[in-house]
């Protein structure tokens, strides 16, 4: 005994002491945790204070060890030149950080602290460093490579004194040069703009092709956080006046200024920075639309917002008036870290006192702090939080000169060269005898490097840093022999009285920053026009001009012989010369002479020759092993006009033929709506059918398969014996996105059975008014629920791969189907619901309400989207430009095909078809790749290529559009496997996929009234009674139990159209073998009160209906329906359930009925309703959409002001399975 217990106490002692080792140990202080398991763990452990810490960021005049551990400030910056000393050296900024860092890992947590800095055309800051051209010069250059390279040298300098963060880049698009910051915009351009945006894998680190998009990215040491500046529309201000109001519309905004955001994104940005600026009257340091709803929640934004320099005080006016109040607006609108930079205590404070009141949540706190985290993490700061002096010798290295010198070299523009092309001035001869260089700019570094360099407004004189003036640059480069004279601003007669061989006048812009540098009038500054007049009337001249853009030199123009833009050119002026004198050319081409042709280069070029025609038969677009672009490309430059615009063209099976396919090279097929190849026809008739189809197809010239698409909205529901899952109203009410990824796989293989690989679903509407005909296609009036259920996808498309491009379609093999994502957009938000009516919103509403499931879709590979017939205020989605190329294509990067609905084309105009030339101009100029005609086609054919014959629909738009259907074609290896077979056949309507269906059914029930009481509830039913009672015209009709879209467009009542199992007949195989069941439709009162029923089952609703056909105004339910509920449950206990693609109108009988069901139109398998009737399963589904009391309070959503409803969004009792009891009469 005596040993058990010393065992035991060994043991005893052993697991504490593993408890003291363990105690130590922090999840989020491992690197080898994934970042969401550090960033969770750190901060389960942070208190408030720590927290608001974080979201802190000082000047460094203000900044100690102690105010760092004091106050847990996340961040430290330098201000335009706020530095430890004057020419600070490496070791001294090294040492400065360090220092305060040493304050922050002294905390209790040790949290490390991000310095940053402007670094926004070198380290700009930092004495010795280089300073290359400001970005309009790097615009010039149009060379994203070199700005690359920039960031990467930019991020060694940065990182040499000991900072990890950089505010850069500006990405503003500059649209008026009065602007004063213009020179920090690469262009007016904004597809410039996002070129230059490689800066980011610069100044990062290329992002790796398996991460997350929207996660930031920082590759490591020799690594800095980059800045993506100032968001959004800076660059767009009112007459150029900095800090301004941008008065655009949306889509300019979107189109013009947003772009380059989203490439930043891409590109794994760790920061964005908001700008002073308003857009449209509201600041945007307190737009929550656009940080929040846009940035963070629509572009997927995943880094930390940082704001400007007391952005949060200018909010109002005067700046800091109710500083409260900015705080507020400010944190709600999604900003997570604020540049104080000073009252820094009056933030944490008022912070504090709006969070310990509720007026901002705890959410918001966690999301902004665990963005700063996330963004430490990836950087690796808590790895290695302090720097060291081994990166010091990049500062201002020889290689980081020559680079800038290189970006001098290509961003000089060349205006003017001589009287005409064949007398030009340029290049300079290196021998002259005597030249005059003249201009306040010529010898004057300052001048050369502009605002944000050493100080905040830049300095003049050659005193601030190491740097070459362009003086100094032509004395270096011209011949040792030639006299150069230098004069600042010489008179006209000493000009004359010199025989100079030429003279170089640099003049221009003086240093300025921000508004410092906004001018209405763009002059050069004097004495520059004098200087200019002084000398060129005098004797040959180039003038140089040094600017932060353009400026008024037309009136001087004809005096000038050349004229070059040098931009602001940075330290390096050597590379001014470099162009002028020849040694490199203004175009950055290399002028190379051919040698002669060799014997042996002759006898190589025989050889390649002889290989190429070896070769002949190859055709890489038909070579599965060459990339996806090589492939389209190669096919497409093989292709004709007739044969690209056949592949814009769907028709319908009833038109098609092989030969049709053959003659005008269709590229798709669709079946409508109850278009079958024979009535009950067989798996093995569709696929006969499809690929008699797709042999015409494949027996063109190029043998480009055909693609056959059909409705897929609850199943393969088209087709008899497929298996009809719930309407999405109902998957909509189970809020299980993996049973819903379940039904998709499963309708995959339904629909492959029949040798068809496209799918027209799923329907990713919005529902937002019950009236609509169309509401049981959506999934939820709430956008939350329809992104969720984009799971579908995946489920019928596979699941995208890790490294898989965002934005391109993916579709995963011979079991799974091409899918549509549809109606873009805001179809269900029509006047009073009405199909194919007005979407009368802003366009903040429709982003955040009916758009954030497209991008959903498109994350997880969508290969094609439908356009809707709705329009959105006023403008036919069909014609709409604007959201098709300029938001899906172009904002969103959806890179499959965009396809019309069944002639929606000729709905654009009313009546339809009324001037379909114009139908067909205005459609394919919005952006739809692909036109379901569906019978007209010759007619479509025609039209369009009389209009691209005639330039009308440039040739590009008829490239794009079959570039895009063509990836789709190889993405879904169409190529390779263009013929189906019956080896998928056995998966129509099979047990496995009906289970599935049961189940969804099952989860799909909404318990909304139960018994009198919660403790007297009526279900679960009894499965013992003596006799029960089944009525309602739904209850033995599988046509209503499955609704619109089924066998037929507009469904079909009765038992006949299809396989499946009606409620009455579940519930007879639920009840015990005892339970007597009586069915009648529409019993009278006098009927049942003349039974001893234990309780009766009503099953009603409405009738089957499809799109237009189910608009309604009043949400009734038909007759018989309401004299059954009243017949019924006026006698005898009763449980009424309903039947229906919408919430209808109730509330009269609802004091009769004592427990009340919403079926929804669960399709085939009614077995699933009696399983939680009866209580072999729980009540577990919960209202996707609010149920009304009465159709006047329509439109009604939750959130809405008149929020009022009979059962609120999300209701839904349950109930807990149970065994069967008996009910005694």
């Amino acid at each position: 005994m005596a040993r058990i217990l010393t065992f035991l106490m060994e043991i005893l002692v052993m697991c504490c002491w593993a408890a003291l080792v363990e105690a130590d140990y922090m999840k989020y202080k491992d690197p080898k945790q994934p970042v969401n398991v550090r960033i969770k763990d750190l901060m389960n452990q942070m208190t408030l204070e720590e927290k608001i810490g974080q979201m802190v960021q000082i000047e460094r005049s203000v900044a100690s060890a102690e105010v760092m551990k004091k106050y847990f400030i996340g961040s430290v910056l330098s201000g335009g030149g706020s530095v430890p000393a004057k020419e600070a050296s490496a070791e001294t900024w090294v040492n400065m950080v360090n220092d305060f860092q040493r304050g922050s890992l002294s905390t209790r947590l040790g949290i490390p602290m991000i310095y940053g800095i402007d670094a926004v055309h070198g380290n700009n800051n930092v004495y010795n460093a280089t300073i290359f051209p400001h970005n309009v010069g790097l615009g010039a250059t149009r060379d994203p490579e070199l700005v690359r390279k920039i960031g990467t040298a930019t991020a060694l300098e940065v990182r040499a004194t000991g900072i990890p963060y950089a505010f850069a880049p500006c990405i503003a698009v500059c649209r008026d040069p009065r602007w004063g910051r213009c020179y920090e915009s690469y262009s007016e351009d904004h597809k410039i703009v996002q070129a230059m945006t490689e800066i980011i894998p610069g100044l990062q680190g290329e992002i790796p092709a398996n991460s997350r998009k929207g996660v930031p990215f920082v590759a490591g040491k020799t690594n800095v956080v980059g800045c993506a500046k100032h968001y959004v529309g800076d660059g767009g201000t009112t007459n150029g006046i900095n800090e301004n109001n941008t008065v655009i519309s949306r889509h300019g905004l979107l189109s013009i200024h947003m772009p380059a955001y989203y490439n930043s994104i891409i590109k794994g940005v760790a920061t964005v920075m908001i700008s002073y600026s308003s857009w449209n009257g509201i600041k945007m340091h307190a737009n929550r639309d656009l940080i929040t709803g846009f940035l963070k929640n629509t572009l997927r934004f995943r880094g930390f917002v940082i704001s400007d320099w007391m952005g949060l005080d200018r909010i109002t006016t005067p700046p800091h008036a109710n500083y409260s109040y900015s705080i507020e607006v400010a944190i709600r609108a999604g900003i997570d870290m604020v540049m104080i930079p000073y009252n820094y205590t009056e933030f944490i404070d008022g912070l504090t006192s709006q969070v310990k009141s509720k007026i901002i949540p705890m959410s918001r706190i966690d999301d902004a702090v665990r963005r700063i985290l996330r963004v430490k993490f990836v950087m690796g700061l808590f790895e290695n939080p302090l720097a060291d002096l081994s990166l010091a010798k990049y500062l201002g290295s020889q290689e980081h000169r020559e680079l800038a010198r290189e970006a001098v070299r290509k961003s000089l523009v060349l205006l003017k060269n001589g009287e005409s092309a064949d007398k030009p001035l340029l290049p300079l001869p290196k021998k002259a005898s005597k030249i005059l260089v003249a201009g306040s700019h010529a010898d004057n570094l300052g001048n050369q490097c502009g605002g944000w360099t050493i100080e905040w407004q830049g300095l003049g004189g050659n005193n601030l840093t190491i740097g070459t003036t362009i003086l100094t640059a032509i004395k270096n480069t011209v011949d040792p022999a030639a006299e150069v004279i230098y004069k600042m601003n010489p008179d006209a007669n000493y000009v004359k009285s010199n025989k100079f061989s030429y003279a170089i006048v640099v003049v221009g812009e003086p240093p300025y920053s921000e508004t410092f540098g906004d001018s209405l009038n763009l002059t050069i500054p004097e004495p520059g026009p004098s200087t200019i007049q002084n000398v060129c009337e005098a004797v040959k001249c180039i003038v140089i001009m040094i600017s932060g853009r353009p400026l008024v030199i037309q009136p001087y123009l004809s005096t000038i012989d050349a004229l070059v833009a040098a931009w602001l050119p940075g330290t390096e002026g050597q590379g001014v010369a470099d162009v002028l004198f020849g040694d490199y050319g203004f175009t950055g081409n290399l002028g190379l002479k051919m040698a002669r042709i060799s014997l042996f280069f002759m006898g190589i070029l025989v050889m390649c020759c002889w290989a190429a025609m070896a070769e002949a038969e190859y055709m890489k677009y038909k070579d599965p092993k060459q990339p996806l672009n090589v492939r389209i490309k190669d096919l497409m430059s093989r292709m004709t006009l007739e044969e690209k615009i056949g592949q814009m063209v769907q028709i319908d099976r009833s038109v098609a033929s092989a030969d049709v396919m053959k003659k005008y090279f269709i590229g798709s097929i669709l079946s409508g709506g109850g278009s079958v190849p024979a009535k009950q026809a067989s798996a093995e008739s569709w696929i006969n059918m499809v690929n008699d189809f797709q042999k015409g197809s494949l027996s063109t010239r190029l043998g480009i398969p055909m693609i056959y698409g059909i409705d897929a909205v609850h199943g393969h529901n088209n087709v008899y014996k497929a298996t009809i899952f719930p309407h999405n109203i109902g998957l909509g009410a189970t809020r299980d996105p993996g049973l819903v990824k379940k039904i998709g796989a499963a309708t995959a293989l339904e629909v492959r059975a029949t040798g068809i690989p496209y799918v027209f679903a799923p329907c990713i509407a919005v529902c937002r008014d019950p009236r609509w005909g169309r509401c049981y296609e959506s999934y939820s009036e709430d956008h939350k629920i329809v992104q969720a259920m984009t799971e579908i996808i995946p489920g019928l498309q596979g699941d995208v791969p890790a490294n898989y491009p965002k934005g391109v379609p993916f579709v995963d093999g011979k079991t799974k189907v091409a899918a549509c994502a549809k109606h873009f957009v805001g179809d269900g938000g029509t006047t009073k619901g009405i199909n194919e009516n007005n979407t009368e919103i802003s366009m903040h509403e429709l982003l955040s309400i009916h758009m954030p499931a497209y991008y959903n879709s498109i994350m997880k590979g969508v290969a094609t989207v439908m356009i809707s017939y709705s329009s959105w205020n006023g403008i036919k989605m069909h014609a709409n430009h604007d959201l098709v190329t300029g938001f899906l294509k172009n904002a969103l990067h959806f890179r499959g095909f965009v396809i019309s609905d069944s002639e929606g084309i000729d709905k654009i105009t009313t009546p339809p078809h009324a001037n379909y030339t114009y139908s067909i101009e205005v459609a394919i100029h919005a952006g739809i790749d692909m036109v379901m005609v569906p019978y007209n086609y010759t007619e479509f054919i025609n039209g369009l290529t009389f209009l691209v014959k005639n330039k009308i629909i440039p040739m590009s738009r008829i490239d794009d559009a079959v570039k895009r259907i063509l990836r789709v074609k190889f993405v879904m290896h169409l190529f390779e496997n263009p013929l189906a077979d019956l080896s998928l056949a056995k998966y129509l309507g099979s047990q496995e996929h009906r289970e599935l269906a049961r189940e969804a059914v099952r989860k799909s029930l909404v318990l909304l009234k139960n018994g009198e009481s919660i403790n007297k509830p009526l279900l679960p039913l009894p499965k013992k009674a003596s006799k029960i009672l089944i009525a309602g015209s739904h209850v033995d009709n599988l046509g209503y139990q499955c609704g619109g879209w089924t066998i037929e467009w507009q469904g079909l009542a009765g038992n006949n159209l299809t396989t499946g199992t009606t409620i009455l007949t579940a519930i007879k195989n639920t009840v015990d073998p005892t339970t007597e069941v009586v069915y009648l439709e529409n019993p009278n009162a006098e009927f049942i009160r003349s039974n001893k029923f234990s309780y009766a089952i009503v099953v009603v609703g409405e009738f089957q209906y499809a799109e237009t056909n189910g608009d309604s105004l009043d949400l009734t339910i038909p007759a018989p329906g309401p004299s059954t509920i009243t017949n019924v449950c006026g006698a005898v206990k009763c449980v009424v359930v309903i039947i229906s693609g919408r919430p209808v109108v109730i509330k009269p009988y609802l004091a009769t009925i004592d427990a009340l069901v919403a079926a929804w139109l669960p399709g085939t398998e009614g077995q699933g309703v009696a399983d939680v009737l009866f209580g072999d399963y729980g009540f577990s589904g919960k209202l996707p959409h609010t149920w009304f009391k009465t159709v006047d309070q329509l439109p009604m959503n939750v959130g809405d002001a008149h929020y009022d409803p009979l059962f609120p969004f999300g209701f839904g009792l349950t109930t807990t399975p149970t065994k069967a009891v008996w009910v005694n009469n």
